[in-house]
């Protein structure tokens, strides 16, 4: 209390010792209020691009990499073959397994004549019903083994159709990742795709205007300093990671999208959201306020008591008056303007500056300018009205 009363009491003997003259007391530059009915508050939410599809494409089975056919920046198209694996082995097998079909076959063919020829004679008594089943069963082993060959044949194929590594969608190289002559295991990626399509850009948005974006609907979004429009297609319904944000999706429109600049992944795009805030309260200059007790603010409010229409210039230089304290509370900030509760009236004169020269209870001259000071503040509530 003591702190607090000492400066007002040398307030009072500074006022004593000021001559009566309005020109000898310190001048204060002073705004007046608008009581407002709440202020617009800003959020800016940050994300990046991403491609719509990207794949590290790789062999489904191990092999020896024998050749890649293309390059980073490439263009590819669907089902082009982009590198191919060491098939002698493969080769080799097939040819081991065609030559047991052959084989296979011939069985087949003489189990079937054979069986012909044990049906015919059967009916004469030449040949037992014994010797017909075991004929018969011959001749259906003989074609399980034609049958399990042209398996055994076809696997080969597929393997050595699986050698050759194709594109699944139409894209860009991006990134190569192994070269001719590596022993790569089953899955490993040899070449990074990029799908060449329209991008998809990812905001993580956190705080209640999560509730307020609606899919289908354009928003303005901004990259390198500049707006353009963008379709949100979706809101994811989890919450990622630490930040608890909830990640939108975008699609920019193409017609809207910045000029002689390419939206390409990893860069950083800025989503602008505002939302009106019902709070009464009046918009003052960041420099108005002085800190006060307990984490507090205060302004000084210059209370008239002098009325001289005296003009110099663009001020008005009669006016007198005498500073006291008024706690006010910060409800929003932005830039150099913050928007307060203060249970003020309209058209109370605020200190807007210079506050390291003022005390409580000092008199002085106060300055209002009708052109710079008050419009700047005018202006600076208009730019936050609903």
């Amino acid at each position: 209390m003591l702190a607090i009363l000492w400066p007002a009491m040398a307030g009072s003997d500074a006022v004593d010792q000021v001559p009566v003259g309005a020109a000898a007391l310190t001048a204060v530059s002073v705004v007046q209020t608008a009581q407002m009915e709440g202020y617009k508050l800003r959020r800016v939410y940050s994300g990046s691009v991403e491609p719509y599809r990207s794949s590290n494409v790789g062999f489904e089975r191990a092999g020896l990499l024998a050749e890649v056919f293309v390059r980073e920046g490439d263009q590819v198209t669907p089902n082009q073959v982009l590198a191919s694996l060491d098939t002698a082995l493969l080769e080799a097998r097939r040819r081991e397994l065609a030559a047991s079909l052959a084989q296979a076959e011939a069985d087949l063919a003489l189990a079937e004549a054979t069986l012909e020829r044990y049906r015919d004679s059967v009916q004469e008594g030449a040949v037992t019903r014994q010797a017909l089943d075991e004929a018969s069963a011959a001749e259906r082993a003989a074609s399980a083994a034609v049958e399990l060959a042209r398996a055994r044949i076809g696997s080969v194929d597929l393997d050595i159709t699986r050698s050759r590594l194709s594109t699944p969608f139409a894209g860009v190289v991006t990134q190569r990742l192994a070269d001719e002559g590596r022993v790569l295991e089953a899955g490993e990626p040899v070449l990074q795709i990029q799908e060449a399509r329209t991008p998809e850009l990812r905001i993580g948005v956190a705080g209640p205007l999560v509730d307020r974006l609606q899919p289908g609907r354009l928003y303005p979004l901004h990259y390198a300093g500049r707006a353009f429009d963008a379709r949100l297609r979706a809101v994811l319904p989890v919450r990622a990671g630490a930040a608890r944000t909830v990640d939108a999706l975008f699609t920019p429109v193409l017609a809207d999208a910045p000029r002689g600049q390419v939206l390409r992944p990893g860069d950083l795009v800025e989503l602008h959201l505002s939302q009106w805030i019902e709070e009464p309260g009046i918009w003052l200059p960041l420099t108005a306020l002085t800190r006060g007790l307990r984490g507090l603010w205060n302004v000084y409010l210059a209370d008239l008591d002098e009325v001289d229409l005296e003009h110099e210039g663009n001020h008005r230089i009669g006016l007198t008056g005498r500073l006291r304290l008024q706690p006010v509370e910060v409800l929003h900030q932005a830039n150099e303007h913050v928007f307060v509760r203060a249970g003020l009236p309209s058209g109370s004169r605020i200190v807007a500056n210079g506050l390291h020269r003022i005390v409580p209870g000092q008199q002085v001259r106060v300055l209002e300018s009708a052109n710079a000071q008050l419009a700047r503040h005018k202006a600076a509530a208009a730019t936050e009205a609903h």
